[in-house]
């Protein structure tokens, strides 16, 4: 629980008691050559596309914004949420949906939004600052009040109503307060930021509990994949669909030879491979989908995507030997070298979704357009095949939102596996891939002659790493030598005119010119494809090039105090706290791979030495990994591959004693009885108990409200099922209208069954979100207490 700092507090109140009946709006600034209006759209968090047709001209996160506040020398308000929050839908109806508040926040601030799961960094620092200011209470939607200079807060709280009330005021009368304070109060405002700095400072630099690091956290992560897959599409998610291959990495590592587990990867990996997301003509993915079936892509490509799943389907082939995910790998490493190879060898960022303002204009096409190319190239008898295959025959799928009086086209995919449809056609695969490869040349031909996207043609080291592992793991796997060799050329390019004198690594070129003093990403980065070179070459001189990086990255962000590696250089200064990022969103945080990169190097090297950086850098994010598995998937997979290869390395620590809810632990879970012994289709009775703080409540587990997290009783591990019966709970009326919730305490009788053999470490576990008046917590999963045991006697 975070300590307070009373000292800090005391202003805050006094600030807002002084202003409180004197708010009134500021008149305008003066005009600015800075372009005033919403940025999210270009954005790949879901969170983030939700709001970005708000009024309020919200920025990303990043350089940008805070150069602008600069500039304008104005506060930022910063909001960070999640998508699955509550009260997070509610500000936005009643406040970021309103447009006299968004002429508010657009005319007097700097509005930044963050999506917390993507940019857990950012909300760690903010909510230790919002705790310290808010006399420990916290939640999400968090809203906090930066000073420009150094991103520091003076002034935080959670959901504000849109109307003064209750004793609270509203959202409208906070901003025109703190524009009050800052142009009245500015050296008391700027002594408020600095003394919550230097609190959270503290606050961060001191060790985190330990959790036990064992196969019942992995077990964990593989039961939450599978509680949130989409059995219908395939994949996560209910919204946007996103690929995903540090989940599917991590299942096949870990689980691949349960079936339901095989089972699910190959659907996901076909239906992303057959969808949308994947470029049926020219070979590559899109960022993601805007629709749930894989079908209508955000048309942007990033290197790093393609890199990481070029891996994720070799990693697939050499489990399974399917031509189709050969195919989808050679066609992939064709666009590569095609489209996002720079003549020194490295690879290009990122492709652009837009042509001539037009959304995907490149990729779409019509029936006639289709004809047409195909005839004009001399195969008009194979029209008809490509419209079936193609699925243009059930009509076009896309609408252009932004332009919607233009016709609409369609957005090529396939309608099943390639060797699936070859039978419906009665034709042998070969013959109907001869048929596709056909087709596609005429019609790249044709596309090539259209506008293009913009290519971003700057180099990343840390993405170059990424695409160099995709293509050398490739290249082992289907013996192409070709593939192995353009990622050695591209390393040996990185290594030549990305690095200093001093063996440090820089994070970007562009043309002749290499800068800025690369992140641990980077270097975690290309060390995975070096590594990768190594697994496919035998060459010695990767693995050197790979542990000499890595020598200089433990000198530059390795943390002594705790373990791990630091995100940014000791003097970093766009996060007021250094920070050590182990979220895994659409690229592995720094931290996590360089945990994978150090298990590999001791198995390739045999030095203890990587090994022991390896367990203690576990030991310090032990307890995310046990609460928020699914966040850190490469750390979880290197944490599997300790246990399997290294078990006697990790002892797990004493269990915390119980106690009673609080403010900072505001549910207890407790079972009866403490051990259920099961014999062979035997049943037993469990009941699970959860205890909620005063002036909490948490969802029930038919909540009501679609995007709520209902209360849920699950199985972790293999042999048993469970059906559990939940209490009714009480009706609460909210902005959003009448939800269901759980007050006090709620008792969860569960009837728990053995099906077969217990399989290693089975538990149960129970996932719940916790909400106040004015804020909800992130959802939770914690363990049941209850030990589960096989009686064969």
């Amino acid at each position: 629980m975070i300590r307070h700092a009373p000292h800090v507090i005391a202003v805050v109140a006094t600030m807002l008691a002084s202003s409180w009946l004197l708010a009134q709006e500021m008149p305008p600034m003066s005009p600015t050559s800075i372009e005033s209006r919403n940025r999210l759209g270009n954005e790949t968090s879901p969170y983030l596309l939700q709001h970005q047709h708000n009024p309020v001209h919200w920025w990303p996160w990043g350089p940008e914004a805070f150069a602008a506040a600069r500039a304008l020398d104005r506060p930022i308000f910063l909001s960070v949420g999640y998508s699955t929050c509550y009260w997070c839908h509610v500000m936005e109806r009643e406040s970021f949906e309103d447009e006299a508040t968004a002429a508010i926040l657009n005319e007097h601030f700097i509005p930044i939004k963050v999506d917390r799961e993507e940019r857990p960094d950012v909300d760690d620092i903010y909510m230790k600052s919002l705790l310290a200011l808010n006399r420990g209470q916290g939640g999400w939607p968090m809203s906090v009040f930066l000073e420009p200079g150094q991103l520091k807060p003076f002034l935080a709280g959670t959901y504000f109503p849109p109307d003064d009330g209750q004793g609270r005021p509203s959202f409208t009368t906070v901003l025109n307060q703190v524009i009050g304070f800052w142009r009245d109060q500015r050296p008391a405002v700027l002594q408020q930021a600095d003394q919550v700095a230097a609190f959270v400072g503290r606050e961060l630099t001191q060790p985190a509990a330990t959790a036990p690091l064992d196969a019942r956290t992995v077990e964990r992560g593989i039961t939450h994949l599978q509680s949130a897959y989409d059995d219908t599409h395939g994949g996560w998610g209910r919204g946007n669909k996103f690929p995903m291959p540090g989940n599917l990495d991590f299942l096949m590592a870990a689980a691949f030879d349960r079936p339901e587990i095989r089972q699910r990867v190959l659907h996901t990996l076909d239906r992303m491979a057959t969808g949308g997301l994947y470029d049926q003509i020219g070979g590559g993915f899109h960022r993601y989908t805007v629709d749930v079936k894989w079908l209508v892509p955000h048309f942007e490509k990033m290197l790093y995507d393609n890199g990481q799943l070029l891996r994720t389907y070799a990693l697939a082939y050499e489990q399974t030997r399917d031509p189709y995910y050969a195919e989808v790998i050679r066609e992939t490493a064709a666009y590569i070298a095609r489209q996002m190879t720079a003549p020194s060898g490295a690879f290009f960022s990122a492709q652009d979704a837009e042509v001539n303002h037009r959304e995907g204009e490149n990729y779409l096409w019509t029936s006639d357009e289709v004809t047409t190319a195909l005839e004009d190239a001399g195969l008009g008898d194979l029209v008809e095949f490509t419209l079936e295959i193609y699925g243009f025959k059930a009509g076009p799928n896309f609408r252009d939102p932004h332009h919607p009086g233009e016709p609409p086209r369609n957005v090529v995919h396939l309608l099943e596996r390639p060797d699936r449809l070859a039978a419906t056609m009665d034709l042998t695969v070969e013959a109907f891939d001869d048929r596709v490869r056909r087709v596609n040349a005429a019609l790249l031909a044709v596309r090539s002659q259209r506008d293009q996207p913009l290519t971003d043609d700057k180099i990343l080291a840390g993405w170059n790493g990424l695409m160099i592992a995709g293509l050398a793991e490739s290249g082992r796997v289907l013996d192409e030598p070709a593939f192995v060799d353009a990622a050695a050329r591209a390393a040996s390019t990185i290594l030549r005119t990305m690095r200093e004198d001093d063996g440090g690594l820089l994070r970007t070129a562009r043309g002749e010119t290499a800068k800025i003093d690369a992140f641990s990403e980077d270097y975690a980065g290309l060390v995975h494809g070096l590594l990768a070179l190594h697994r496919a070459t035998g060459d010695g001189a990767h693995l050197s090039a790979a542990a000499d990086l890595m020598r200089t990255a433990r000198a530059r962000f390795w943390d002594d105090a705790h373990g791990g590696y630091f995100d940014t250089l000791p003097d970093q200064t766009d996060l007021f706290v250094r920070i050590k990022s182990t979220y895994d969103g659409a690229v592995a945080s720094g931290n996590n791979l360089m945990i994978a990169n150090l298990v590999e190097l001791h198995d390739a090297t045999g030095d203890t030495a990587y090994l022991d950086d390896a367990v203690r850098s576990l030991e310090a994010i032990s307890t995310e990994l046990a609460e928020r598995p699914t966040g850190a998937m490469v750390a979880l997979r290197a944490l599997d591959r300790v246990l399997t290869e290294h078990p006697e390395r990790l002892a797990a620590p004493a269990a915390p004693a119980a106690r009673a809810p609080d403010e900072s632990n505001p549910v207890i879970v407790t079972a009866r009885p403490a051990t259920l012994a099961l014999a062979p289709g035997g049943d037993g009775q469990v009941e699970v108990t959860l205890t909620i703080a005063r002036g909490f409540h948490i969802n029930a587990h038919r909540p009501g409200l679609d995007f709520l997290i209902p209360l849920a009783v699950e199985v972790v591990g293999t042999g048993i099922e469970v059906e559990a019966v939940y209490p009714a709970g009480e009706r609460y009326r909210g902005p959003e209208g009448d939800m269901i919730v759980h007050n006090d305490s709620v008792t969860i009788p569960v009837t728990v069954t053995r099906r077969g053999a217990l399989a290693g470490p089975v538990e149960l576990a129970v996932t719940y979100q916790v909400c106040t008046d004015t804020a909800c917590l992130a959802p939770a999963t914690v363990t049941v207490p209850v030990r589960l045991t096989a009686d064969d006697s």
